[in-house]
């Protein structure tokens, strides 16, 4: 008698075979690759349906499960009628991953203010020597309209986030933004009591303008410890802002 083949019962402890790649997602690799080499930019359009399943040799049906794990990827939009064009890095596909990790209490309000207090800080002082005058003004306008509007929770908190969105920007290296626009989203769907953050604004306005002086200034030092100020005191101030939460 032919002996037996080893089965998957339980107490088996062979490794499991591996699961061969689906063939979207080796489509899709491919496609990625090449979308990179040819150094397309945000905007172009990639060739039509037709063309990509005539290039890779698979069914329409492939070319559309790939295009939409590109589209998960943040690499591509997709738009009917037009097909697939490059998208423009925005991080948003890693805000959802950070949101999603929050709401898991897989990460904390303190945690996603820890990362801030080391890269923001430094931003605020490289901003300090590389703000533009768009940068400037875009500054001035985001701070002036959340003080017009300081009775409203919404638009001040958009603001807030926008100003520290446009100091990264200022910081003239876009990974920095792609890295914290994300921890930035994810910090605005944190906040919980509209009520405790009204009552913060009068300072948080005064540290915004601290900031904005010494980046206008081009005062790096200054910019560095405004920043790092204003960071800290809104830690301090968390349990009145954000659930408490405890990481797993």
């Amino acid at each position: 008698m032919a002996p037996s083949q080893p089965s998957n019962a339980a107490g088996w402890s062979g490794a499991a075979p591996e699961r061969p790649p689906r063939l979207p997602d080796v489509v899709a690799e491919r496609l990625q690759r090449d979308l990179l080499e040819q150094r397309l930019r945000p905007g172009d359009r990639l060739p039509t349906e037709p063309q990509l399943v005539e290039r890779y040799g698979v069914s329409r049906t492939v070319i559309r499960e790939a295009g939409r794990i590109l589209e998960q990827r943040g690499l591509v939009d997709i738009r009917p009628g037009r097909g697939m064009t490059v998208s423009t890095p925005d991080g948003s596909a890693i805000a959802q991953h950070y949101s999603l990790m929050l709401g898991m209490n897989a990460m904390t309000f303190q945690q996603l203010m820890e990362i801030r207090l080391i890269i923001e800080v430094e931003v605020a002082a490289l901003a300090a020597a590389r703000r533009t005058e768009e940068d400037l003004g875009d500054l001035r306008a985001s701070l002036e309209r959340a003080e017009r509007h300081a009775d409203d929770y919404q638009v001040c908190l958009e603001e807030d986030m926008r100003f520290h969105e446009i100091v990264t920007r200022a910081g003239g290296n876009p990974f920095f933004s792609w890295f914290m626009d994300p921890v930035n989203t994810c910090l605005r769907e944190s906040y919980k009591d509209s009520g405790a953050y009204l009552a913060s604004l009068p300072q948080t306005f005064a540290e915004h303008r601290a900031i904005l002086d010494a980046i206008a200034a081009g005062d790096a030092d200054t910019a560095r410890r405004r920043a790092r100020e204003h960071l800290n005191r809104v830690v301090s101030q968390q349990d009145d802002l954000v659930p408490a939460r405890e990481p797993r």
